[in-house]
């Protein structure tokens, strides 16, 4: 065996550690436990591979979370870190782990049925976290917590918070250029100033930022502070600071445009300024966080200096082994027989054959705007009219859902990229039909017309705007084997500008007719109308 290749073998089973400048070996009673923890993440990695490829599938083709590949890493340094304290404590096999991965391992199985894929993905890391727990012992795994825990940044997420923070970058900025003395005209998140138009669009979110500043100020604070309130401190100022600094930022590139007759900070160059500006700011937060930072960590004596003993057998290391691969196993398992059972087929054929009383088919008028989800299995549209007005009906179905191909799917746009030529949302927010339904409500603007546009999903016999509802009863239903549809469906109706709301109760009467003879008012269906 060469030299290199034996430094890591020594090393593991008791020679000097390298590095180490006490010299000293690997306890003996962490043998067992770091071989077992090794075979376990192993065990994780070949059974929900899958979930795992997905993660670093996204870590390579997302330059938000491209950060992704270090995390690992940085967790496993931030233990070598404080090896001197870990050494110390004697691994133990906990049973509340083994509680732990079963939960993990539901929720896995839930999201896995339901097709979220983040739910997966943080379960997938839970499980793994909750395996150490089992193997090390409750004691072990809480004086680890942060490095452990630390892995969840795995993860790629975040991509819900876009929404909002471009809504408070809008905000913020349109603001801004009131208190500066411009006047602005806004729409949605598009604004309009004497010198120009202007967008926050998903790369002025400040995602990028926010995400990056998380990432490295818990870290930080991890590292230079002792006492909890600290760390909590500053791991706030971490997720307020670059949400604040990015509507500052955006208000610097629109004055920076203005100010120079739209030559400057109009295109790629104002993101070049965004990353210096942001840059700065991180560095002024870390710069005056290290000012109040902590003494270094000297790890306390936890055990008299005697001859270590092993925290547990191998006999037992292996039946804990055992137990974690079978909690491991089962839920896929159980995943695959019951999406099995769900159909794998077009639309209800009483939804493509409706006729309502008061409302009569007719062809298709051509409207500027036509709703279209491409990643939908069987999707059909209908139109009625009342002799008056014209509304249009929308059914998409999805089949049993592919990744990427979901009822629930923040993909799922009413403008398609083509469709942005022309159109724009200018309003987004809730109606009530007259059945007590809650529905999604968004005005289109076109450029001759406007567009009303009610949206919902039907997941069986409940009808709800709440993605959030909807993934549950999807779940719900999927559990009991039920096969009964799972539809986006989308009303609407084309207006002239500005009287958009003017035709909400036509599209009320028209759902409260389309409710009625699908039978989601019957006395058992009641309770699902939220």
């Amino acid at each position: 065996m060469c030299r290199l290749c034996s430094i890591p073998w020594k090393w593991f089973y008791g020679a000097k550690a390298p590095g180490d400048s006490n010299g000293s070996s690997l306890p003996h009673q962490w043998r067992t436990p770091l071989g077992a923890a090794l075979l376990v993440i192993a065990l994780s990695i070949s059974i929900f591979f899958d979930t795992w490829s997905s993660i670093v599938h996204t870590w390579t083709y997302s330059s938000t979370f491209t950060y992704g590949f270090l995390v690992a890493p940085a967790s496993a340094w931030l233990l070598w870190t404080r090896r001197d304290y870990y050494r110390q404590l004697s691994p133990t096999l906990s049973y509340l782990g083994l509680a732990a991965i079963f939960a993990a391992g539901f929720a896995w199985l839930a999201a896995d049925l339901s097709h979220v894929l983040v739910v997966k993905q943080f379960a997938v890391v839970a499980m793994l976290v909750s395996a150490f727990w089992a193997l090390l012992g409750t004691q072990a795994a809480t004086k680890m917590l942060f490095p452990l825990t630390y892995l969840f940044f795995m993860v790629p997420t975040g991509d819900g918070l876009i929404p909002p923070l471009i809504e408070f970058t809008t905000s913020f900025t349109v603001a801004m250029l009131r208190l500066t003395g411009l006047p602005v005209y806004r729409e949605g998140n598009f604004f309009t100033l004497t010198s120009g138009n202007w967008s926050v669009v998903e790369a002025c979110s400040g995602i990028n930022y926010l995400i990056a500043s998380v990432t490295l100020g818990f870290v930080f604070a991890y590292l230079n502070y002792n006492s909890y309130w600290k760390r909590g401190l500053f791991m706030l100022l971490s997720i307020i600071v670059p949400i604040i600094a990015n509507g500052f930022r955006a208000y610097m590139i629109v004055m920076i445009g203005h100010l120079s007759d739209m030559t400057l900070a109009v295109g790629v160059d104002h993101l070049i300024y965004g990353g210096l500006f942001f840059g700065l700011v991180m560095l002024i937060l870390f710069y005056l966080g290290s000012f109040w930072r902590d003494p270094a960590f000297k790890p306390p004596i936890i055990m008299a200096a005697t001859k270590p003993v092993a925290a547990y057998t191998n006999r037992q290391a292996l039946l804990m082994l055992s137990t974690i691969s079978l909690l491991f196993l089962v839920w896929p398992l159980n995943s695959s027989r019951l999406l099995t059972q769900l159909p794998d087929s077009g639309l209800p054929s009483n939804l493509t054959t409706v006729d309502l009383p008061g409302w009569q088919r007719v062809n298709n008028p051509d409207w500027a705007w036509q709703p279209r989800i491409d990643g939908a299995l069987a999707q059909h549209t209908d139109f009625y009219t009342d002799g008056l007005k014209i509304v249009g009906l929308y059914h998409a179905n999805f089949g049993k859902e592919t990744q990427g191909h979901e009822l629930v799917n923040s993909q799922n746009n009413l403008l398609q990229p083509h469709d942005l030529i022309t159109s724009r949302i200018i309003h987004s927010g809730s109606a009530t039909l007259i059945s007590g339904v809650s529905v999604d409500e968004q005005v289109i603007k076109h450029q001759d017309q406007d567009s009303l546009v009610l949206a919902w999903y039907q997941v069986g016999n409940t009808l709800t705007a709440n993605a959030y509802r909807a993934k549950w009863q999807q779940l719900l239903k999927r559990l009991t084997g039920d096969t009964a549809p799972e539809l986006k469906v989308i009303l609407w109706t084309q207006t002239a500008h500005n009287e958009a709301e003017e035709a909400l109760p036509v599209l009320q009467r028209f759902s409260a007719s389309w409710i009625a003879h699908n039978g989601l008012l019957g006395k058992n269906n009641q309770a699902n109308l939220k």
